[in-house]
């Protein structure tokens, strides 16, 4: 027995030697680890700690103004506040729905007692709780001082509540050159860059017009807050890294006086006006009717309020000015007679107006059914005879007019500084060719020279490419780029024409004799010598006959610094009804009152 006693005794003290062994090398191993990860790979997991405790928040810098040429804002900012929720100062414990209904409820609460409607969904909270815990979350945006007033004095009572200033644009002339600013609106989150910050704050970017063009200007510059969240990603300490750098204020070519004189003489009628200096291409009015309150979409326009812009058969949102394409009418035939002399064709040449061109297969009658009798080129810019025109423009070609009209900027967009210019339709035969498939129709006839000689047919322009054209002939041959915004004194000289001087002074004699006493009289301003030509296109809308009107003039005829074109949709005759509105734009601009007191009924202004 003591012999079996002996032996137990011999492997009980042998186990626990095994055993100390073992706990003695675990040890080691954990020694050995923790040596490993706390001080050989310390920066590494201090880094993946910081990366995973700490978030990156872009702060918009505040947008930048738009001045007209003489300083008048036209887009600024205004202060606004918004009313926050902090999430984490209403944590609850347990699920995150808990912490939900406790941010829902709350929201519920302030409604009750602000009289206040809802502006987020229970679902945008949750999502917010989910996604965006570290940053508040956004109840009420834009709210007035008498709830501001409220939750400053209750501030105590409403833990996790706070009145954030947030800076709103504002337009202060409202509807005013809305198709040139444009209007911003909060940046999407596929425009966000999500690889740089972790959340963003709300930044207004540019959607439309101007707004959108010069963007990376207005916008400045983000600057950077860093927060510090717990294992449950609340925010428990924040600093700014850097500070956000106001954008830069934009300066136009606009004259606010000249466009709201536009805008009024177009009393919303569908139409547009275009003002340029031609000694440089600085565009001073820049008009589209009917137009739209930009304040309307800050921060976002209402889903009713957009729908009635797009039901609007007037078009509201279509900026005419730029992107409507219609048939020039007599404002063409300028450049018709320029390129019949740049052709050596006499100015002093006399064709008969009998009241019909009858030539070619087409019947194209003037606007003076008696016939003016026999004209050279002065008086038939004068009195702007079709079948004149017609004439000339079949004895020198398509070629020749289209060569001249691309010249002056026809069938080409300008390169003004703003998106979603048109580019009108300067024809050829090979066009033809390639437009009209079908066997005989796609061959170009004199009687398609005919109808283009006369601004009509196939040609088509815009009311800013009507203005830029004439503004060339205005400066002698000078094409300058149309800008919105002037970077220095000089504009850009795209080119010079090869037109002889002239063939230059015959046309503008013969624009001037339109103001004087042709179909432009209601263009007349006093103490100005003004030159001018007038148009009317018909066309067909629904099955109803209707007229698009213009008119355009530059002034002074010896020393131009100002070109007008304005364009209605729809009216009786250039002279009558967009004769008026070029009158007051540049009775505006010399700050004289216009002369003509002619009866809108007197046949000679129909054209």
């Amino acid at each position: 027995m003591q012999i079996e006693a002996s032996q137990a005794s011999v492997v009980h003290g042998w186990t626990l030697w095994v055993l100390l062994a073992c706990f003695l090398a675990g040890f080691g191993v954990l020694t050995a680890r923790l040596w490993r990860v706390q001080v050989r790979e310390n920066m590494r997991y201090d880094g993946v700690k910081e990366r995973q405790s700490l978030r990156r928040v872009e702060v918009p810098g505040l947008r930048g103004r738009i001045l007209d040429r003489h300083g008048e804002v036209l887009a600024d900012n205004r202060p606004a506040y918004e009313v926050v929720i902090y999430c984490e100062e209403l944590s609850q414990p347990g699920a995150w729905r808990n912490t939900i209904l406790a941010v829902d409820s709350l929201i519920d609460q302030l409604a009750e007692r602000l009289g206040l409607v809802r502006q987020v969904t229970r679902e945008q909270v949750a999502r917010h709780v989910n996604e965006s815990r570290p940053i508040p979350l956004v109840a009420w945006r834009d709210v007035d001082f008498r709830t501001v007033a409220y939750l400053s004095e209750w501030a105590e009572e409403l833990p996790g509540v706070e009145v954030r200033p947030m800076p709103r644009r504002i337009y202060p002339n409202g509807a005013l050159a809305a198709h040139a600013l444009g209007y911003v609106g909060e940046r999407t989150e596929e425009a966000a860059d999500r690889t740089l910050w972790d959340y963003r704050l709300p930044d207004p970017r540019g959607r439309t017009g101007l707004e959108r063009q010069y963007d990376h200007l207005l916008a400045g510059n983000s600057g950077e807050v860093m927060l510090r969240v717990d294992s449950r990603v609340y925010t428990r300490e924040r600093w700014v890294r850097r500070h956000a750098e106001q954008g830069r204020d934009l300066t136009l070519t606009l004259s606010l006086p000249l466009q709201r004189a536009a805008e009024a003489a177009l009393d919303g009628r569908p139409g547009a006006v275009v003002a340029l200096d031609p000694r440089n291409g600085d565009v001073l009015v820049l008009a589209s009717a009917p137009t739209y309150d930009l304040n309307a979409f800050i921060p976002s326009i209402s889903r009713s309020a957009w729908q009635q812009l797009l039901d609007n058969p007037d078009k509201p949102l279509f900026n005419r000015a730029i992107q409507a394409q219609y048939s020039p009418g007599s404002v063409f035939k300028p450049f018709v007679a320029i390129a019949a002399q740049e052709q050596r064709f006499d100015p002093e040449t006399l064709f008969e107006c009998t009241g019909l061109f009858a030539d070619f297969g087409c019947r194209l009658r003037c606007h003076y059914k008696y016939g003016h009798g026999e004209l050279n080129l002065r008086e038939a810019l004068m009195k702007s005879c079709n079948p004149y025109f017609c004439t000339l423009g079949t004895r020198i070609g398509m070629e020749a007019i289209a060569a001249t009209a691309r010249q002056a900027g026809f069938g080409t967009r300008t390169g003004i500084d703003l998106a979603g210019e048109a580019e009108g339709l300067m024809p050829s035969a090979e066009w033809k060719r390639t437009r009209f498939t079908r066997p005989g129709e796609g061959t170009w006839t004199p009687a398609d020279t005919a109808q283009c000689a006369i601004g009509q047919g196939f040609v088509t322009a815009t009311p800013l490419q009507v203005a830029h054209g004439v503004a060339a002939l205005a400066a002698g041959g000078a094409v300058y780029r149309p800008r919105l915004v002037a970077f220095g004194p000089e504009g850009e000289l795209q080119r010079r024409l090869p037109w002889g001087h002239e063939a230059l002074r015959a046309v503008i004699e013969g624009m001037e004799m339109v103001v004087d006493r042709g179909t432009g009289q209601t263009m007349q301003v006093e103490g100005v010598r003004v030159a001018g030509k007038t148009g009317t296109a018909e066309y067909i809308d629904r099955g109803v006959k209707r007229k698009h009107v213009w008119s355009v003039a530059f002034a002074p005829v010896d020393a131009p610094e100002i070109v007008v074109c304005a364009m209605l949709d729809n009216g009786v005759g250039g002279g009558r009804d967009a004769g008026p509105i070029v009158r007051r734009v540049l009775a505006e601009h010399f700050s004289a009152q216009a002369s003509a007191t002619l009866s809108v009924e007197d046949e000679t202004l129909q054209d």
